[in-house]
């Protein structure tokens, strides 16, 4: 298979990387709410957030100023106030009575202070009383709360030190009541808080700016402690052996410090620094990061097959704080993350410059890596090109308000809106016209290359251009660096594409920018392409914003070039006028301008034009029997610019039993656009007839009814009319004349095939700006499809089309014969499921006789899939040609037609010996009114289980069901064998209905079974009924597994929409002879509906395989050393700490397949870790431990065997974490886990 080829727009599809994850919900605070009002607070709480104005003065005396601040609340548990803690912390107290205060309250709340202290986070105490108590006289509050709220106080609100109250500046911090850090809200009190809401305002004024206190005091406590980390570290810079990825991580955290407090300001300058200090590293200290063991990077980089800038931040921060990042990913990094920074500023115009500067000096280093053989050649162009496109896409898509994901967050677009339009012209205009330098450059250097290397691991073969499959962005752009055609020929279309679009974009913004001339020559360069190509549209518009500013300039040589590009293209689209207008206006100033042009080429070349109309040449002309010229070849310009036609056919038929002939009526309107009258010498009409020989064709013609034939009337040769569409016309303030010719032609012989009718006038005029219709009526026309071929006039002897061939095609009609009323339909449903799922698929195949008899009949089925745009699911389409496959868009779709019988018989006559896609029947003779209905059976052939269909058409299939009969004639002395073909199709899915997931688990002799069904992305499905089909003993019969629990039975009915899952469970109990039996399986009878649908219930059956659980079980106890006094154990929990290794006892013990028989000691098994405990977990010691069994102590030793060790592992996270878990392996292969069980998998290690 191959990639797309389709590049409509590569910049409109590009995903930007750089830009994911920027922005958070806002500033992280914590609370605890123990008594459940949070709910009541939240909402107005959030209205009055994010805080505002808030002016902070930094370290050395700054006052910067926040504008907004959004927070975003998380609940911290009791429990988990160890763990990873916000810069702030909010308890919420409910209390209703100084008991409760005493006893349940406030010993929390005292353990939850010390904990916040301990941890250095800034907290906060709120009292929410919900006045359930009655209030007392004068409709005051209860005197309860106030003594609660004083003993809070005097409990916990201690008076916070001088220095930190430096970080918030303005009239709070002149208020010594807001440093307690105790508040209160009396909005709930009463039975109606929301009236009491209004009455307490000054107290929510209050609680937000001690809130804003409590985060600025934490944010002021952090910042000095980084500060004082950096000042620590840089002072060391001199010393031997600095630690540069410690500085590095430091300086780095504390930018991303001031990012998450909105100062964007701060944060890029110590981006800056950061950057500035690795660039003017000395000599010793840069060589440390050229060691060749070093990260760097490779051709499988995701900056070189997913996105120029998707690097991992996260991953790289941890190799660079471990001085293991190479030079280059260092600069790449600290790239990323300063125009991260600069695009949440809004700073675009400053990213754009930093862009284009970086991406120039990093394709240097690129280009030296792809010199060493680390990289393909095609690559640092590959990234450069693709990291233009990708920074100027995301800035131009913020900056215009595009990007929902910016301005939809809580950043202000303030900066971004007051970026001119011409400075971040002007910006996206040099990133872009670097990529197009970088393209130009690369064509060179690839031209100077004998052998291009294709090192695209998608990179198209010849042999697999029929199946295209979509490619992101990136994908695309490489293949302007390895398509194909760069091995066969100098020019890529792709690289061509690519080209001229960057071309465009960089054009269209140095015109907003004001730099208009560089502008128009660079859309020049794009008028080239569209003329190489033939599009010769584009080509006009752009090669006269050329010729326009050439004009201003005084660039005649260019100007002149313009206007014959422009002729050119005007012609090529059949727009004369629009060519002699050009060449007008070239003529006039060469008539005023004495330089720059010829006057005599420019007439030589207005001649070429009125020659080309006029046809003066004569070359190939034939005279015609009315005397004027015509070329044999049509002409070869379009006078419909010049005289704008419609044409309208109307055709009318009488009824019967017999209908052999139809009336015309052809209406050709022409309107003259020129400001003077043209006398047209001749127009005609021309029809083709292709003739329909199931009807007999009358031999002579009448005249119409009422209408008489007109002195001088037009003449009309035979040849059949067609039904057309009035062509779309501008509208003329013109009088239009109507000429009224009744046109009489009796004809005195019999059509023959491919006859022509001619419908002609002479002498017609057009005045100045006025239009003219000329009607033509004709009867007895004979049956059959008549086709425009000409619609034409005769001026100055020679003959111009003023219809283009492409547009005759409209103008085409029928006058058909006497229908056939056979019907012919497909019924079945809307699914078809493959094999092993459904041995065979059934649809029904009804034929419906009504008026007509049919004899000599065969029905013929087919079954393909069509590539082309396809029907939808049950769309049928009837009277369909059967010798008219289409344009090659039908294949073979593998499915087989077995058999189709009639419905009732038991046994079908009719059958394949070699199924095929194609089945023939033959049909007994139908009389009126008669009907027939077969069965037909397919076998679908099996598909991808894990691949599903990402199209709707991937999974259509299209059953064509085709009747050819004989039928009789309305005339009696006709020929009586006159075949007939009716033709229907029906569009069905194949398609899995419910895709399952099974999952085993053996303990013992139980067996728990979960099977997940998933429905398909398409059509509901509705579960009527199940059920689970056990395997047999070959040679007792007897059930070697039985249902044991099935909690099943109430999903009978479940409906399910697409993608919806449904689970089913089961516990078995199998019997000591399973194990014996290899292969054993069981099957899930699934019974289907499909909607609302009662008529087609499908049966599927889905496998549920037993080989996992077949054979030798094994258990693992994993228990904590009961020795070890450093671990305490109570219940289900362990307590550990991260700084020791926990040490653990593993006991495994294996069972026996045949209980009298003791297992042979040959194999070799292996003792390591599982992968889902590697995250938490890191194992001390020998990673993979080999052993043997030993023989168990007891009565059972004959029949089981045990292995004992310890282990000693670290945990690397705090909190609870999983007991570990571990894998087997005998011979070296993977032990299934549904035979491996671990009592302790579901207990946990507290780490602390």
């Amino acid at each position: 298979m191959t990639v797309c080829r389709k590049m409509t727009s590569l910049y409109a599809s590009v995903a930007p990387q750089f830009t994911g994850g920027l922005l958070s919900p806002g500033l992280r605070v914590g609370y605890t709410d123990e008594g459940g009002v949070w709910q009541f607070l939240a909402p107005s709480l959030s209205q009055r957030l994010p805080l505002r104005a808030i002016e902070w003065r930094n370290l050395v005396g700054v006052t910067k100023r926040i504008d907004q601040l959004p927070l975003h609340f998380v609940e911290i548990a009791v429990e988990n106030v160890e763990k990873d803690l916000p810069l702030a912390c909010v308890y919420l107290v409910k209390c209703e009575d100084l008991d409760s205060y005493k006893g349940v309250v406030r010993p929390p709340l005292v353990a939850w202070t010390d904990a916040m202290t301990a941890a250095k986070v800034e907290w906060l105490i709120l009292y929410v009383p919900l006045g359930t108590r009655p209030k007392a006289a004068g409709n005051l509050p209860n005197p309860v709360y106030r003594k609660i709220f004083d003993r809070l106080r005097a409990d916990f609100a201690h008076r916070k030190g001088g220095a930190l109250l430096s970080g918030a500046i303005g009239p709070a911090s002149a208020n010594a009541t807001l440093q307690e850090r105790v508040c209160k809200i009396d909005t709930l009190e009463g039975t109606s808080y929301l009236g009491q809401q209004q009455q307490h305002e000054s107290q929510w004024t209050e609680l937000l700016l001690r809130l804003r206190n409590c985060v600025m005091d934490a944010f002021q406590t952090k910042c000095f402690q980084y500060e004082e980390n950096l000042r620590a570290l840089d002072g060391k810079r001199g010393a031997t052996g600095w630690d540069f990825g410690a500085f590095f991580l430091a300086k780095e955290k504390l930018a991303l410090m001031y990012q998450q407090m909105y100062l964007q300001d701060d944060a890029i300058r110590h981006l800056d620094e950061l950057d500035a200090i690795f660039v003017n590293l000395n000599e010793a200290e840069k060589q440390a990061f050229q060691d060749g063991s070093k990260v760097s990077f490779s051709r499988l980089e995701p900056i070189f097959t997913l996105s120029p800038l998707a690097l991992d931040l996260s991953e790289t921060q941890q190799i660079i704080a471990s001085n293991r990042a190479s030079a280059r990913l260092v600069s790449l990094y600290c790239f990323c993350r300063q125009i991260r920074t600069l695009y949440v500023m809004g700073n675009f115009p400053q990213l754009l410059k930093r862009a284009s500067s970086f991406i120039e000096s990093f394709l240097t280093e690129l280009k030296v890596m792809a010199a060493e053989g680390s990289l393909d050649w095609h690559h640092p162009f590959l990234w450069a090109v693709g990291a233009c496109l990708e920074v100027s896409y995301a800035c131009e898509l913020s900056w215009s308000g595009r990007d929902e994901e910016w301005t939809a967050s809580s950043v202000s677009v303030q900066a971004a809106q007051a970026i001119p339009v011409e400075e971040m012209s002007r910006a996206l205009g040099n990133v872009l016209y670097l990529a197009r330098r970088l393209l130009k450059n690369f064509s060179r250097m690839s031209r100077s290359r004998e052998n291009l290397r294709v090192s695209f691991s998608n990179a198209p073969s010849e042999r697999s251009d029929q199946v295209e499959l979509p490619v992101t962005w990136y994908l695309q752009l490489e293949q302007v660096f390895v398509g194909s055609e760069w091995r066969r020929d100098e020019v890529c279309e792709a690289y061509e594409l690519c080209l001229s679009e960057v071309s465009h974009l960089a054009s269209m913004h140095f015109s907003q920018s004001g730099r208009h001339r560089f502008a128009v020559f660079l859309g020049g360069e794009c008028a080239q392409y569209h003329l190489a190509r033939g599009e010769f549209e584009s080509a006009s518009r752009l090669l006269r914003s050329l010729a326009r500013q050439s004009e201003e300039d005084g660039w005649w040589e260019i100007f002149g070039a313009c206007v014959r590009s422009i002729c050119r293209a005007e012609l090529a689209l059949g727009r004369s006028t629009q060519a002699v207008a050009a060449c007008f206006s070239m003529l006039q100033l060469a008539q005023e301008e004495q330089v720059g042009v010829s006057k005599e080429e420019m007439a030589q070349l207005m001649i070429s034009l009125v020659a080309s109309l006029e046809h003066n040449d004569g070359e190939g002309a034939i005279v015609s029997a009315e005397g004027d010229r015509t070329l044999s070849n049509g002409p070869k310009v379009n006078m419909g610019e010049l005289f704008r036609p419609t044409v309208a056919v109307e055709t009318t038929q009488t009824s019967g039993d017999a209908l052999g002939h139809g009336d015309i009526r052809v209406t050709l309107g022409i309107a003259n656009d020129f400001p003077a009258g043209v006398q047209l010498e001749k127009v005609r009409v021309r029809f083709s007839r292709t003739p329909t020989t199931q009807q007999q064709e009358p031999t002579s013609s009448s005249i119409s009814p009422g209408v008489q034939p007109a002195e001088g009337a037009s003449t009309v040769e035979y040849e059949p009319p067609n039904e057309f569409k009035q062509l779309d016309s501008r509208s003329v303030e013109a009088e239009v004349a109507t000429v009224l010719r009744a046109v009489v032609h009796t004809v005195q012989k019999g059509f023959q095939q491919n006859q022509e009718l001619v419908l002609e006038e002479s002498n017609v005029h057009l005045d100045e700006k006025t239009g003219v219709n000329l009607v033509f009526l004709h009867s007895s026309v004979p049956v059959g499809h008549y086709t425009c071929t000409g619609i034409e006039c005769v001026l100055a002897g020679s003959t111009f089309r003023l219809v283009p061939p492409s547009a005759l095609a409209l103008a085409s009609f029928d006058v058909a014969v006497k229908e056939s009323t056979v019907q012919v339909a497909i019924d079945g449903a809307p699914l078809l499921m493959p094999r092993p799922l459904s041995q065979l698929e059934k649809v029904a195949v009804s034929i419906q006789a009504n008026e007509d008899t049919v004899s000599n009949g065969t029905l013929e089925l087919r079954v393909f899939k069509r590539l082309g745009k396809g029907t939808g699911s049950g769309y049928t389409l009837q009277d369909i040609d059967e010798d008219e496959e289409g344009d090659n868009t039908e294949e073979e779709c593998g499915i087989q037609l077995i058999e189709a019988k009639l419905r009732g018989e038991s046994s079908s006559k009719e059958s394949s010996d070699h199924p095929s896609g194609i089945l023939c029947v033959a049909l007994p003779t139908l009389h009126r009114g008669d009907s027939l209905a077969y069965e037909v059976y397919l076998s679908v052939p099996p598909t991808d289980h894990n691949s599903e269909p990402e199209e709707e058409e991937e999974t259509n299939i299209t059953i064509r069901a085709s009747v050819r009969y004989q039928r009789e004639a309305p005339d009696s002395s006709a020929p009586i064998a006159t075949t007939e073909i009716r033709c229907t199709e029906s569009t069905f899915r194949v398609l899995q209905p419910l895709t399952e997931v099974v999952r085993l688990k053996r303990v013992g002799s139980r067996i728990f079974t979960s099977v997940a069904l998933t429905c398909n992305s398409f059509m509901p499905v509705v579960l009527q009924g199940y059920k689970l089909v056990c395997p047999l003993d070959r040679s007792t019969h007897n059930p070697l597994i039985t249902v044991e629990q099935d909690p099943n039975t109430k999903l009978r009915g479940t409906s399910l929409q697409p993608n919806d899952c449904v689970h089913l469970a089961f516990t078995l109990s199998c019997s000591s002879d399973l194990d014996k039996e290899e292969g054993s399986h069981c099957s899930l009878e699934l019974e289907l509906k499909y909607g609302g649908d009662e008529t087609w219930i499908k049966t599927m059956s889905v496998p549920v395989p037993l080989t996992e659980v077949e054979g030798k079980r094994y258990r693992i106890d994993v228990l904590p050393r009961a020795q070890d006094v450093a671990h305490t154990f109570t219940g289900e929990m362990v307590a550990a700490t991260a700084l020791e290794p926990v040490t653990f006892l593993l006991h495994i013990q294996e069972e026996a397949s045949q209980p009298n028989k003791s297992p042979p000691d040959s194999s070799i098994f292996s003792l390591c870790l599982n992968e889902s405990s590697e995250q938490d977990w890191i194992l001390v010691g020998k990673q993979l431990e080999r052993f043997t069994f030993d023989p168990c102590s007891g009565s059972h030793s004959g029949h089981r065997r045990e292995f004992s060790t310890q282990k000693r592992l670290l945990a690397t996270k705090l909190g609870q974490l999983r007991f570990p878990a571990f894998q087997l392996q005998v011979n070296g292969q993977s032990i299934p886990a549904a035979r491996v069980y671990s009592q302790q998998s579901s207990r946990r290690v507290l780490v602390s």
